[in-house]
This record gives structure tokens, C-alpha cells and sequence, in this order.
């Protein structure tokens, strides 16, 4: 839930499906890496100083690509300032309403929960982009919520502080999404990543003083490791999306499920029950679905202008 999602890909950019999977393959590994040194360290420090300290180390390798990549000036400038301070405040909310989870429960859980998010896009793109939703694409955000319900359990105890600040985390996930969608034409993948993680970084920096302690040398690393994988899995996905469509690049975002499950059992000693895959499987299904459905009406979209 800590990535910005890039714009599509160009007709003009190159190219290349191998290093575009491999790219995004990577990118979601990367975040599940950051996402482990930051349920690490949620034993030990509040999360506001964790978020203070992983957007520290993030924006350097975010700067590092957007002077490479056409010059800082021109990444980084913007024309809608509003949508970076919505975008940034649904960032604050997200980051710290999943970080905080991850100290509640296993990091696989939250991934299945967190795959709500698309569910969440499609429904509220009606009242914030004016955008109609077919009975299809409703009719697959009733069935994935289902799988959110088998998942809970309700009556089993599983709906808890932090299962509902997964969803709360999705949810301002999804927001923030939008107003990226409303500002796409204007406004850059990566002024909106830099926005967001320095405005994470200044805010919840400023707690600190009064929620956080000092952190050893090891802890710190871990910090930086953390963020570094942030940084650098935004800038293998925004170069994926950059190199294979949308439609080809997105669906791998539910391969972290395969590293929350090994990282989980590996690190922490976390088993997930069948009852989780059984509806993660509901939720992974309607949110692919969802997607298949936007790139055929996509396609029929752009057929029609060029038949105009």
C-alpha cells in the first residue's frame, strides 16, 4: 500500500515485455523486503519515528531517478498542488494505518486484506471521477468483499484493531489513487511519490521528539535498508509500467502473497490457515477480473476515438 501506481506506459515508449515483468516482479519483492524490516521494527519503536525514518532513506533513490530521467525540474514540478496535499494526507493515513497493522498480525494477512484496494478504486472512481461502473465490475466488488468476510471470520475473534486498519489503510490507498488518475495529465508518477514520502517524512518526523527514541546502529540500518528497497522497488515499477502495459505490469502486485507467506514463516514463524487462501483466492479473482474488465473497456474506448 506504499506504492504510487505509474501512469501507463506512452505509444511512444519502448518496449520490452521480458524486462518489464521482470521489473515488476522485482518491485513487489522489493516492497514485501521493506515491509518485513518494518514489522521488525514495530517491537521496538512507534510507528510515526518508523515512517519518519523509511521516508528518509526513500527519497534518495527517488531523487537519484528523477535527475536521471529528465531533470528534477521537470519531474518534480507540478501545477495541481492541491492533489499532492490530498495525496500525501491519504499517504500519511495509509502508511501508518498498515505499518501499524503489521504489528498486529502476520504480513501475508495483511497483504490478503490489503488486496481490497482495487475493490475500493472501482467503487468510489463512480463519485470521484465520475466514471460508470458496470454491473459486471459491481457484481465482482460484491464477490470480493465476500472473500474479505470468509477471511474475517466474523464471530472467530479475526475481526480485530488490526484487520480493520488494513482496510482503513486500503481505503485511503484507494483515494489517493484516484487523485493521481484526476491529475495524470498534469502532474508526474514522481512528483507524486516525492510529495508523498517527503511529506511522510517531515510529519510524522516531527512526532518523533515525543514518540520515538533514539535507535541503535542496528535498528538504523534496518531503517535504511527499508527504505532503500522503497525507493528502489518505486523506481523498478514506475520503469515496468514504462516498458509493458498496465494490464500486464499490475497483476504482479499480488505476488507479494507468495512473499508474505515465505518471509512470514521464514522471519516471524507465521503459518496462514486455509481459510485465508480460500477467500484470498475470492479477492485475488475479483480483483483481477475487475482489471480485465477496464482493459477491455479501455480498448473499446480508444477503437471508437480512432473510428471518429
Amino acid at each position: 500500500m506504499t506504492a504510487v501506481t505509474p501512469r501507463p506506459a506512452s505509444p511512444q515508449a519502448e518496449e520490452n515485455f521480458p524486462l518489464g515483468i521482470a521489473l515488476a516482479f522485482v518491485a513487489f519483492a522489493l516492497y514485501s523486503g521493506m515491509d518485513v524490516t518494518i514489522k521488525l521494527l514495530t517491537k521496538s519503536y512507534a510507528v510515526p519515528q518508523i515512517i519518519a525514518l523509511n521516508s528518509l532513506f526513500a527519497l534518495g533513490p527517488i531523487l537519484i531517478y528523477a535527475a536521471f530521467s529528465g531533470g528534477l525540474y521537470n519531474n518534480l514540478r507540478t501545477r495541481r498542488p492541491l492533489y499532492h496535499v490530498i495525496r500525501a494526507t491519504c499517504g500519511l493515513f495509509s502508511s501508518f494505518f498498515a505499518f501499524w497493522a503489521y504489528s498486529r498480525m502476520p504480513i501475508a494477512d495483511a497483504y490478503a486484506l490489503a488486496f481490497t484496494a482495487p475493490l475500493f478504486i472501482t467503487a468510489l472512481a463512480v463519485p470521484i471521477l465520475k466514471e460508470p461502473v458496470g454491473w459486471r465490475r459491481w457484481s465482482a466488488i460484491g464477490v470480493g468483499f465476500v472473500g474479505v468476510l470468509i477471511m474475517l471470520r466474523p464471530g472467530s475473534g479475526l475481526i480485530n484493531l488490526g484487520s480493520l486498519a488494513v482496510l482503513a489503510g486500503a481505503l485511503f490507498y484507494s483515494v489517493g489513487m484516484l487523485v493521481t488518475r484526476l491529475a495524470r495529465n498534469t502532474e508526474t508518477s514522481v512528483s507524486f511519490a516525492f510529495y508523498a514520502t517527503l511529506a511522510s517524512g517531515t510529519i510524522f518526523g516531527a512526532m518523533t521528539p515525543w514518540l520515538g527514541r533514539m535507535p541503535t546502529l542496528h535498528d538504523l540500518g534496518l531503517s535504511a535498508m527499508g527504505g532503500t528497497l522503497c525507493g528502489v522497488a518505486f523506481v523498478c515499477l514506475l520503469t515496468a509500467f514504462r516498458k509493458v502495459p498496465a494490464a500486464v505490469a499490475a497483476p504482479f502486485q499480488y505476488t507479494q502473497i507468495i512473499w508474505g507467506v515465505m518471509f512470514g514463516y521464514l522471519v516471524f514463524g507465521d503459518v496462514p490457515d486455509r481459510t485465508l487462501f480460500i477467500g484470498l483466492a475470492i479477492v485475488v479473482s475479483s480483483g483481477l477480473y475487475i482489471l480485465y474488465r477496464e482493459t477491455v473497456l479501455g480498448r473499446q474506448v480508444t477503437s471508437r476515438a480512432a473510428a471518429e
